[in-house]
C-alpha cells in the first residue's frame, strides 16, 4: 500500500492546483499551494476524513496562496522560503488585478533557508530550492512525488517576466530537476501532472540542457 494519497483540486480563477496529500498512517494530511477556495478543500477534507496538520507554499504568487488564512483555523504549520516570505506579509504588482486581495496574512511558521530533508507538521520530506518563476521557488519530494509548483509543468515552464522572475535562474533550477537522479511523478502548479523522465524527453524548455548532455 502507498504511503500518500494525493488528491489535486484546481482552484480560484486560474485554475491553480491545490494538492491534498493524506498520509495513509496517520490519518493526517498535508495541504500544498492552497490558492482559493477554501471551502473547497475544507470539505474535501472531510471527504477524506483528514486533518491538515502542515501546509506548504511552492512560492508566493497570489494564486498559490489566498486561500491561506482560512486554512490557519486546522491550526496547521505553513512553511515558505524564506525568500517568498514577504509575499504573505504585503500586496504586490499583483494585487490591481484581484476583485480582493486579504493580504496581510500572518507570517509563516517555518521559513525554509536550506535544502535537503525537514520534519514538520508529522510529514518527512525534502526541499530543492529552484528559482526563476520567484526568488523563493521551491520543489517538495514524498518519496517519488515531486510538487515542483510553476517552475516545471507538462511540457512548459512557469514565466520568467514577472517581477523578481529570472530565466537565467530558471535555466539553473531546470538543469537541477533534469539531472536529479531518478524518476518523480510530477505534479506542477497548473495543468496535468506529469512524469519527470518524460519532461528530460521532451520538455522544450529542457532542450538546451538535453543538447549539453549530449555534447
Amino acid at each position: 500500500m502507498e504511503r500518500y494519497k494525493v488528491i489535486a483540486l484546481k482552484v480560484g480563477f486560474l485554475e491553480t492546483n491545490c494538492y491534498i496529500v493524506r498520509d495513509t498512517e496517520s490519518g493526517c494530511c498535508c495541504v500544498i499551494d492552497p490558492g482559493a477556495d477554501a471551502a473547497l478543500i475544507k470539505s474535501t477534507m472531510r471527504e477524506l476524513d483528514t486533518k491538515c496538520t502542515l501546509i506548504l507554499l511552492t512560492h508566493g504568487h497570489f494564486d498559490h496562496i489566498l486561500a491561506l488564512e482560512d486554512m490557519r483555523t486546522t491550526r496547521a504549520v505553513v512553511a515558505i522560503h524564506a525568500s517568498d516570505a514577504h509575499c504573505l506579509t504585503e500586496r504586490d504588482s499583483f494585487s490591481p488585478m484581484l476583485p480582493y486581495d486579504p493580504r496581510p496574512f500572518s507570517s509563516a511558521d517555518v521559513l525554509l533557508k536550506r535544502e535537503g530533508t525537514y520534519e514538520l507538521g508529522g510529514f518527512t520530506f525534502r526541499i530543492t530550492h529552484t528559482p526563476g518563476h520567484t526568488a523563493g521557488s521551491v520543489c517538495y519530494i514524498f518519496d517519488d512525488m515531486l510538487f515542483t509548483g510553476d517552475t516545471l509543468f507538462c511540457s512548459g515552464i512557469g514565466r520568467t517576466d514577472f517581477p523578481g522572475s529570472s530565466a537565467e535562474q530558471m535555466n539553473a533550477s531546470l538543469k537541477k530537476l533534469y539531472h536529479m537522479p531518478g524518476d518523480y511523478v510530477v505534479y506542477p502548479g497548473h495543468g496535468e501532472k506529469t512524469l519527470l523522465s518524460d519532461e528530460r524527453d521532451s520538455n522544450p524548455y529542457m532542450a538546451f540542457i538535453r543538447r549539453e548532455s549530449r555534447q
